[in-house]
């Protein structure tokens, strides 16, 4: 008899093990099913020992042993997985089984019984014990995408598999075009859009192929039980989309790093700009450059801030998109035939409607966050949208708290841009690129496609469209981007430095910078390419203000009713109050409109994972959403 320490696959399971005895041989890494409250459910096996070992435990447990009922797939998960998955639920201040639940795909788990067990096949060119070497690798697109086909060449040539990690869906379409070119059937492409019975297929192919393979996958595939990857790719590095946005907040970044030094296996970290942290570390020596670090990037296109500001003379003028420099630089590029891409923040006709009399932002009445002006498609009048729930408000002629009638429109969207456009040149080849145009990755590839078609067209886009454009376009222009800075995110600066050198890199001939504050530094470092100059003043700023890298980041939220929250809230304030918690309220309120408060914990990088905080933390009710390292404290 065996007594086996199993981790719960549920989200919804609040303790790290739970013990359950069985008569038959099952070693660490099978996957059982468990009884659980009164439910049957999955659980990854950890540890076995034999029941004469732990006597005398039993006869003091104050609760009754039950038994597995069912070995669902023996010895499949690597135990390398098992321990970074534990180390990373330590770190993020949450529970292992909650971190497997995300990486291992349901899919999987609903057809174990009809995989073959592969791990012994898997395991004949499973690299050699080596210290885990970690890796960075900033450079263009172009050059990069040289350096992994290099790479993978070497592999092969090594019997290794490599595994290409990139943030979304798009990403992996993209690169996987681009990359299989001579090893297409050595080349499996894991996502989450697949069907699942495609998905189970792709998974078993790349556990059976007796031969290297190159995986490119999104991180939530890091679980494949194929034991000779020997390097692990996290490309698009600098990119939010690694952090989960739902329970458990892990960063799969850290999950890879962890990966890798538990398999000992070399971890390569790739971006035109990396994390300020990346290179915060790789100064202090903690990580290595594969390739000449590219600090300064050249391009041969002409580069312009173009600033927009009103005329102190017109005080009447109505606010515009565009201002009158750029509108020449887009005549000029319609004369000589060439293409315009047009890049935004925001979607809509206008982000910000204030009342000039009493200065209220008008904002959604479900979840408080601003709303947006949009024009309604069919009746061609306008409306506000919450871009947050997709609340749908007809606009009043009046303001609400004070009754006046004098509204201002803050900032310009993707909309009012193509309004402008169609003003000056209404027989132009216009294409629009954003959620309000494009519901699928389909309709977006399309539209792109059709622009890139068409000499002498405009694209208007947001994110969306970055998403997507990997191909130069003649002209490029920044535009709007002034209020990202206003953001209440220590990233911002970061998340849009590396947004406009993507875009800098893009443009074959022009890219210009259009704000209404043109000495901004951020522009200047983007025009001028000074990817050094940027981090040194990041870095320092972070350091002066408590952020990442040289403080951890606990942020605490609760959600609900006001009453409630204040009281729950004031409890977990006094349980941590030995770590000087800080407590305020979220600045919009969640999508069922309920106030969020929050507490915010600085700790000292080099003190974390502090045990005895994290097990404060995990005391706490799951009524309250932990969140390590979050991308934005309010």
């Amino acid at each position: 008899m065996k007594i086996l320490d199993v981790i719960p696959i549920n989200k919804g399971v609040w303790r790290d093990t739970l013990s359950y005895f069985t008569s038959q041989n099952i070693n660490p890494g099978s996957i059982v099913s468990i009884p659980l409250k009164n439910q049957e459910t999955d659980g990854l096996v950890i540890s076995e020992e034999k029941v004469e070992n732990l006597k005398s435990q039993i006869k003091t447990s104050d609760f009754g042993w039950r038994k597995i009922n069912q070995i669902k797939k023996k010895d499949y998960f690597l135990p390398e997985f098992i321990n970074a998955a534990k180390i990373t639920a330590d770190y993020f201040a949450v529970y292992p089984g909650q971190i497997i639940k995300v990486l291992i795909p349901q899919a999987i788990l609903d057809n174990l019984s009809t995989l073959k067990n592969t791990t012994q096949l898997t395991s004949n060119n499973k690299p050699a014990k080596a210290p885990a070497e970690i890796f960075v690798l900033q450079q263009p697109d172009e050059e990069r995408l040289l350096y992994y086909k290099s790479l993978i060449r070497e592999s092969f040539a090594k019997k290794q598999s490599v595994f290409l990690c990139l943030p979304t869906v798009a990403e992996i379409e993209r690169l996987s075009s681009l990359i299989d070119k001579g090893i297409g059937p050595y080349v499996i492409v894991l996502h989450s859009q697949l069907a699942k019975k495609q998905l189970v297929n792709l998974w078993e192919k790349a556990l059976t192929i007796d031969h290297p393979i190159l995986v490119i996958a999104t991180p939530l595939f890091l679980s494949l039980p194929r034991a000779d990857i020997a390097t692990i790719i996290i490309d698009r590095e600098n990119s939010s989309a690694y952090k989960n946005l739902s329970r458990p907040h892990a960063d799969w970044r850290f999950f890879a790093e962890q990966l890798a030094q538990q398999k000992n296996i070399r971890l390569i970290l790739g971006d035109i700009a990396l994390r300020s942290e990346i290179i915060y570390r790789l100064g202090r020596g903690d990580l290595n450059s594969v390739a000449t670090i590219k600090y300064r990037l050249s391009t041969e296109n002409r580069q312009q801030i173009i600033p927009l500001l009103k005329d102190p003379k017109k005080t009447n003028q109505p606010s515009t998109a565009l201002a009158e420099a750029l509108l020449e630089q887009i005549e000029n590029a319609r004369d000589q035939n060439q293409r315009f891409f047009i890049f935004t923040g925001q979607r809509g006709l206008t982000p910000l409607t204030v009342c000039k009399d009493c200065g209220l932002v008008a904002s959604c009445d479900v979840c408080h966050s601003t709303l947006a002006i949009h024009k309604n498609n069919s009746s061609n009048e306008r409306i506000f949208i919450c871009h947050k729930c997709g609340q749908v408000v007809e606009i009043g002629d009046v303001c609400p708290r004070c009754r006046g009638s004098r509204f201002e429109l803050l900032g310009s969207g993707s909309e009012k841009i193509e309004q402008e456009i169609l003003e000056h040149w209404p027989d132009v080849s216009l294409f629009r690129l954003d959620s309000d145009t494009a519901k699928t990755a389909v309709k977006a590839r399309e539209i792109l496609q059709k622009f890139l078609n068409t000499p002498g067209s405009i694209l208007i886009g947001t994110n969306l469209a970055l998403n997507y454009l990997r191909e130069k376009v003649e002209n490029i222009a920044a535009v709007n981007l002034d209020a990202v800075f206003t953001l209440p995110d220590y990233r911002a600066g970061e998340k849009i430095f590396s947004h406009l050198l993507r875009l800098r890199l893009l443009a074959s001939r022009r890219f210009f910078i259009q704000t209404r504050n043109p000495e901004e530094k951020v522009f200047s470092y983007v025009l001028a390419g000074s990817l050094l100059d940027f981090y040194r003043d990041e870095i320092e700023e972070r350091r002066q203000l408590g952020y990442p890298p040289f403080k951890i980041l606990i942020k605490i939220s609760r959600e609900g009713l006001a009453r409630d929250i204040k009281k729950d809230i004031a409890q977990a304030e006094k349980i941590l109050s030995a770590y000087e918690p800080i407590v305020y309220p979220s600045l919009a309120r969640n999508a069922k409109g309920q106030p969020v408060l929050n507490i915010l914990i600085r700790r000292p990088a080099a003190k974390w994972p502090d045990h005895d905080l994290i097990n404060l933390i995990k005391s706490l009710s799951p009524i309250f959403i932990v969140n390590v390292d979050p991308e934005s404290i309010l």
